[in-house]
């Protein structure tokens, strides 16, 4: 597992993975309070909980990096891991994952697992991508405005 920042984890989050013992292999890598949720609706956590979150490809969606968005710390971090595209393969290229996680976070590291599993289930991508701060200022109101615009009069 990537994101080198986090030898050890204080609370841990995984999302859509449907073994539970993958979500205990988690905490067993990192140690911390791992919780699990399900990859529909709203995860039922607050806000900035988490200092880090796993979510199974299977979940990747819209919603399940929103949620996340949401639950992690300001420091926090993004993993997953997803098939690299190419010619025999259907999956992901960087710029799909670029479109995955440019709301939200930036990509700190992506790994290529190693030739050896390439046999096995194909070229797999591990990313780990990190919080922006500027979604998290306090300052931003939820509707997506601004509490200071340069462009709007001043009163």
């Amino acid at each position: 597992m990537i994101c080198s920042t986090f030898a050890s984890v204080r609370t841990g989050l995984a999302v859509g993975f449907a073994d539970p013992a993958e979500r205990d292999g988690l905490a067993a890598l990192r140690g911390g309070d791992w919780r699990q949720v399900g990859a529909g609706g709203d995860f039922p956590y607050e806000d900035a909980q988490f200092d880090i979150v796993v979510i199974d490809r299977s979940a990747l969606k819209h919603e399940c990096v929103r949620e996340a968005h949401r639950v992690l710390k300001p420091s926090g971090c993004l993993v997953f891991t997803v098939p690299e595209r190419n010619g025999r393969q259907d999956g992901y290229d960087l710029p799909a994952i670029y479109a995955v996680v440019r709301d939200g976070f930036d990509i700190s590291e992506l790994r290529r697992s190693p030739r050896w599993s390439f046999v096995r289930r194909g070229r797999m991508l591990t990313v780990c991508a990190r919080k922006k701060a500027w979604k998290s200022y306090k300052g931003f109101v939820r509707d997506g405005s601004l509490p200071f615009s340069p462009f709007r009069p001043r009163t």
